[in-house]
């Protein structure tokens, strides 16, 4: 499909809707006129007639008559004939007259004739005390000869103005349109990655809308840009260390004579195998949610089924651990992405089992509380481990921050990833101490699905 610059759709418009308009009005002109015209002429007719004969001395009933010169075209064209009859003879006349009466009863009025095969309108006015008789006429070609040449020089100046509405509506328009060129020229400058607003002065205020628009999902795509950059830069640094660990672990097996000590080689190898494949999955889950560009579609979930696939999915690594995971669930609707849901879960249950230590407990509750009128879905996971300081509590949300202390080190992200969910299912998170007053418990405080019912 043929597709035309705006400029050239705004100009082409603006000409037919002129061009249209100056043709009902040129119709309406040359309706107008030739009726204009027979009431403006027997008015002219009548005034010619009574100034003739005004201007006319006695004793023309005396003169003889004259001898008429030939006619030729240029005296043809003369707008007005007339003639002043004394007695019966022509004595004075105009050039174009003809050599008849233009009105042969000589009465006073207008009349139509046809002389010489040509349609006159005429006009007689009559003084009987001198016995003078004033004949005024004009011939229909003259008539239409000049209708044609009104009509002829108003077309002329209006193919002018036509002309000249055209180069200043195009001119016009190309110079309202220069802002959006310029904005054009300084898009295709700009390098590849150069993600700030666009400043568009002297725009028109009809493009406003699209610049705005356009800004916001530079915005957009600069902060998914800058999130993809640092994520990145967060990875290759977190899976740095893990890697030259294992590398050094297989080194060592790999060399180790003794079996006891290539096996202990081994073991701390498949331990840091685990660990970067926690840490990988980990930042998978923070690249998945940092490439959210939208809000989740959150929809009912209840939380009891989730809690009890996670934790049977853990309760291989607390066997190793000779470690406990009690759980103690109700009904537990709320509204939310099951998916983000999921990482939040295996995250705080993760964090619990590993900070518990041998032998330790972790326990995962879910209930419902009622605060003030307000219902609420509590999840509450608690262990026994080494718990983290009250100053340090604050800051365990934020990414890649370990707190000190304890024989796990941790990535810094689990809890990250969990304050990040929570914040996106409207959730409230509040620490405290852990279990038989040690150790770390994290509440998350969920609006019930039919809190507001």
């Amino acid at each position: 499909m043929k597709t035309r610059s705006l400029r050239w759709r705004l100009t082409w418009v603006s000409v037919k809707c002129v061009l249209v308009a100056w043709l009902v009005w040129l119709g309406c002109q040359i309706w107008q006129l030739s009726r204009a015209h027979y009431g403006f002429w027997d008015e002219s007719q009548r005034e010619i007639a009574a100034q003739i004969l005004e201007s006319m001395p006695d004793g023309l009933d005396r003169l003889p008559p004259r001898e008429r010169p030939p006619i030729n075209g240029r005296i043809r064209d003369h707008k007005t004939s007339w003639q002043v009859w004394a007695n019966g003879r022509n004595v004075v006349y105009s050039l174009a007259a003809p050599n008849e009466p233009l009105k042969p009863d000589f009465t006073d009025g207008f009349a139509r004739r046809v002389i010489n095969g040509e349609k006159w309108h005429v006009y007689s006015l009559s003084d009987p005390r001198r016995g003078l008789v004033v004949q005024v006429g004009r011939s229909k070609e003259m008539v239409a000869r000049e209708v044609r040449t009104w009509v002829g020089m108003s077309l002329l100046a209006a193919l002018l103005i036509f002309l000249l509405f055209v180069l200043t509506v195009w001119v016009v328009i190309g110079r309202s349109l220069r802002p959006l060129t310029a904005l054009r020229k300084t898009l295709q400058a700009r390098p590849p990655l150069d993600l700030t607003p666009l400043a568009a002065p002297g725009l028109p205020t009809e493009f406003n809308p699209i610049v705005s628009a356009f800004n916001e999902q530079l915005t957009r795509v600069d902060q998914a840009v800058q999130n993809e950059r640092r994520f990145i830069a967060d990875a290759a640094h977190e899976l740095r260390t893990p890697l030259a660990v294992l590398s050094a672990h297989a080194d060592l097996a790999r060399r180790a004579e003794d079996p006891a000590e290539r096996n202990a080689a081994l073991r701390r190898l498949s331990a840091g195998v685990q660990r970067a494949a926690r840490l990988s999955e980990q930042l998978l889950d923070l690249a998945r949610l940092d490439a959210g560009t939208e809000a989740p579609e959150l929809v009912p979930v209840d939380l009891a089924p989730l809690l009890v696939i996670v934790v049977r999915d853990f309760e291989t690594l607390a066997r190793e651990r000779h470690q406990r995971i009690s759980l103690q669930t109700e009904d537990s609707r709320i509204l939310g992405d099951i998916d983000q849901l999921g990482i939040l879960i295996r995250n705080l249950v993760d964090n619990a089992v590993r900070y518990a230590g041998e032998g330790g407990h972790a326990a995962v509750t879910c209930r419902r509380e009622v605060h003030d009128g307000v219902a609420s879905i509590v999840l509450c996971v608690a262990d026994d481990g080494p718990g983290v300081p009250m100053e340090d509590r604050e800051r365990i949300f934020h990414r890649f921050y370990r707190a000190n202390g304890g024989a796990e080190r941790g990535s810094g992200i689990g809890l990250s990833l969990v304050a990040r969910i929570a914040r996106t299912h409207h959730a409230r998170i509040e620490v405290d101490g852990g279990l038989e007053g040690r150790g770390l418990a994290v509440r998350v405080f969920f609006p019930a699905s039919d809190a507001g019912s």
